[in-house]
């Protein structure tokens, strides 16, 4: 995710991929096989994974009279104690196809709960080419029936998105229950989607196609101040409103040509 939180961890290229190649493996696995999913050499694995263990992201186990080594699923990154219930989960997917996975896990808010999200300006470039148009259309369906109240922060050149969407994308967004905020660009100058519910928090890169999803009530209660502060600043808008308007000139032109 451009290496945001990647490099919060110290993580370089080639650790990523020893990371991600440990995340995608069932079983615990010796060096070997590792070193050559990777495409690196037996030495500089074995350095990585030894780097890993030591940050807590990998685990080692002897089976058989051979090492062999997992994913740490359950990471705390925060506290060196052994055993904490309250140890925040971190897990990293990359590709379109798993962010939409992680997304629908939104969908798991009740009525009336609350999704807020931050969108910085650095989106409004790659959003509308990466994500799935289907994807997004049965999304918003769900969270319509749901009746999850959307809350966002976004930069003004997000909101110019919704002029350049078609119709029938443009209609996907229309009647949910909706409150924005709109800041200038410059105050959200950065190049993600963060979504912010219930104990986690999203932190999406469309660019690179990687989402970073945090578990961690503290990190949550942090994320939603941060929400609370930048909605004083904002310009509220009624987005549905802003939709139909926007329907009415696309008909408007249509009738004129």
């Amino acid at each position: 995710m451009r290496r945001i939180a990647l490099e919060a961890l110290g993580l370089s290229e080639k650790e990523r991929a020893v990371l991600n190649i440990l995340r995608q493996l069932p079983l615990a696995q010796k060096i070997s096989k590792i070193s050559l999913q990777a495409e690196l050499p037996h030495a500089t694995t074995s350095f990585i994974l030894r780097k890993l263990e030591k940050r807590r992201l990998a685990v080692r186990m002897k089976t058989e009279g051979h090492f062999r080594w997992k994913y740490r699923k359950q990471m705390d990154v925060f506290d060196d104690s052994e055993s904490s219930s309250s140890a925040p989960f971190l897990n990293v997917v990359s590709g379109m196809k798993n962010i939409t996975r992680e997304f629908t896990k939104i969908l798991g808010l009740g009525t009336a709960e609350r999704l807020y999200s931050i969108q910085g300006s650095g989106i409004s470039k790659t959003l509308l080419k990466k994500i799935d148009t289907k994807f997004l259309a049965d999304f918003h369906r769900e969270v319509k029936r749901r009746k999850i109240i959307l809350e966002g922060v976004i930069a003004e050149s997000v909101l110019k998105l919704f002029s350049t969407m078609p119709p029938e994308q443009l209609e996907t967004h229309l009647d949910r229950m909706t409150v924005v905020y709109v800041l200038p660009d410059e105050l959200l100058d950065f190049p993600l989607d963060i979504f912010i519910f219930r104990d986690r928090v999203f932190f999406v890169d469309y660019e690179s196609e990687q989402l970073v999803n945090i578990e961690d009530l503290a990190l949550f209660r942090a994320f939603k101040a941060l929400f609370l502060i930048a909605e004083q600043y904002g310009k509220k808008i009624d987005l549905n409103s802003h939709i139909r308007e926007l329907q009415k000139k696309i008909i408007y032109h249509k009738e004129r040509q």
